[in-house]
């Protein structure tokens, strides 16, 4: 039609190219830079954090922007680490006496998490500790991951779907409770940051002791599949929650009350925190949307 082409939807779309060259990596390491973490991180290059970084350029805005907010002035804990995305803006964002504990299951995550925490000036005052996360007292948890994927492993059925359809491989990991942890590194958090794949609960459970004491901030992935996956209902989960008397919130410019139907990420404060909660939430992701 005159000097333009009319092409297929997919053709011209720029996520279908990614994919297209994506199924073709079969390995490797790829480090990457987003856009709103000053920092170079070292990922497998199949992952969809890899594709994300290309495709997006950016790592959760609403999130990386309400860290700073979360965190207050003592220590503070990542669960589910991954290769160190979050702990990176989370250390970045503390104050220097502050301490960070990073707690990540998988063993190739662990090499390079505590690699990227190196590269980007973030490992003072930093521990990596590779175990999952569990109400257990002490031993081992069996857990499912995806090859080139780790950021799905879960302690439940592979139930996300980004990666249902796809080769799921069992492995046994250490576990250990959170709060047996938190007493040996003589930490006191003021913010956990979780991203569990659905383990949220059973996590939560071995840190009962911490949450009473010191009442953190903790935001984590809500996703009533992924915990029901591992065992746990929405419902439980939130009741659970008010019995310790938190609410949960969700992470937005518009945070609502998360109810059990709802999935995305949220921030659970004490109640009596609610409404001061609310408002920083609503600024930090007020904020990340503006340009520049």
């Amino acid at each position: 039609m005159g000097n333009r082409v009319l092409l297929p939807r997919v053709v011209a779309d720029p996520m279908w190219h990614l994919e297209q060259g994506r199924r073709r990596i079969r390995g490797g390491e790829l480090i990457v830079r987003f856009d709103n973490l000053d920092a170079d991180i070292a990922l497998d290059a199949r992952s969809d954090l890899a594709a994300r970084a290309i495709a997006e350029g950016t790592y959760e805005p609403e999130l990386l922007a309400a860290i700073p907010e979360l965190l207050g002035d003592g220590d503070a804990i990542n669960v589910g680490a991954n290769v160190g995305v979050v702990a990176i803006a989370m250390r970045k964002a503390m104050s220097p006496v502050g301490r960070l504990l990073c707690v990540e299951p998988i063993e190739e995550c662990v090499a390079r998490l505590s690699r990227n925490l190196a590269r980007a000036g973030a490992d003072q005052g930093s521990i990596v500790h590779r175990a999952f996360a569990s109400d257990k007292v002490d031993g081992s948890q069996e857990m499912w991951t995806v090859p080139g994927r780790p950021e799905y492993s879960s302690g439940g059925r592979l139930v996300h779907p980004s990666v249902v359809a796809t080769e799921h491989l069992a492995t046994v990991v250490p576990a250990v409770r959170l709060d047996d942890l938190i007493k040996k590194e003589r930490i006191q958090p003021t913010c956990i940051v979780m991203d569990c794949e659905g383990g949220e609960f059973n996590a939560l459970r071995g840190a009962r002791e911490t949450i009473a004491a010191n009442q953190p901030s903790i935001v984590m992935e809500f996703d009533p599949a992924l915990l029901e996956s591992n065992g746990c209902s929405a419902t439980t989960f939130l009741r659970f929650l008010a019995d310790l008397g938190y609410r949960c919130l969700s992470l937005s410019d518009s945070p609502i009350e998360a109810e059990a139907t709802f999935a995305g990420t949220v921030v659970a404060v004490p109640t009596s925190r609610f409404d001061a909660a609310e408002r920083m939430i609503r600024s930090a992701c007020s904020r990340c949307r503006q340009p520049g």
